[in-house]
């Protein structure tokens, strides 16, 4: 694998530095990612340093169904939740990372999460939360890239851990 700061300093194929900060709203997003509502994790990206990290938000909205039945006296946003918004926040990242010749900012294929490693829970996270989605790139091997994940609630960190992803 390379290590994420060789990646970063590579140019694209149109010679842009991967260094520009990107803000990406809801159908941005949605041109990158297949992920559709309401299986969709991420609202917003605030920013992205392609080849580097990507930050985004979710809020979590209180009337959505799964809280009702986990649990019902004392409602919390289900673990595997979290991880799939970082899942779903690495493959902007590395969509970002990697454009395609032409577009701006899609890379061919879908983003497939392949591992999940060292993801620890540290706070519930409770409806009416925003959650602050932030990953960094730490190797890359094409097609497969690695990322830290930190997911935040009002600047507390709700849950930290390791992913993989591939495109396909």
């Amino acid at each position: 694998m390379v290590p994420a700061e060789e990646s970063a300093r590579m140019p694209d194929d149109r010679g842009m530095k991967l260094s520009e900060v990107i803000e990406l709203d809801t159908d941005e997003i949605l041109s990158l990612i297949p992920h559709r509502p309401p299986f969709l994790w991420i609202d917003r990206v605030t920013e992205v340093e392609p080849g580097k990290r990507c930050v985004a938000l979710k809020y979590l909205d209180p009337d959505e169904r799964f809280f009702a039945g986990h649990f019902p006296d004392k409602p919390v946003l289900p673990g595997v939740f979290l991880i799939e918004a970082a899942a779903q926040t690495a493959a902007v990242l590395q969509a970002c990372s990697r454009p395609a010749a032409g577009e701006p900012h899609a890379a061919s294929g879908d983003h497939l999460l392949v591992a999940v490693n060292r993801f620890k829970f540290l706070k519930p996270v409770t409806p009416g939360s925003e959650l602050v989605i932030e990953v960094r790139l730490t190797a890359v091997s094409s097609p497969m890239a690695c990322v830290d994940a930190v997911l935040r609630v009002g600047g507390e960190v709700v849950a930290k851990g390791e992913l993989s992803l591939v495109v396909t």
